[in-house]
């Protein structure tokens, strides 16, 4: 039986803990455009969500 492969926090490379919401920066405006995506773990999502002033576009993860 084949196990899920479920995607993990890729939050500046040092975070392997599982995804908790997809965020999308290239959406904000100004020098944040080239980052593209990521996903994040509940930890570094609220972090980020702080940081950006709750503005940050997501999506949730489907598992």
């Amino acid at each position: 039986m084949k196990s899920k492969k479920f995607p993990s926090c890729d939050f500046r490379g040092i975070c392997k803990n599982k995804a908790y919401k997809e965020v999308y920066r290239f959406l904000l405006k100004g020098k944040y455009q080239d980052e593209g995506w990521s996903y994040l773990c509940r930890k570094h999502f609220n972090q980020e969500q702080k940081r950006f002033k709750g503005r940050l576009p997501y999506g949730s993860v489907e598992f």
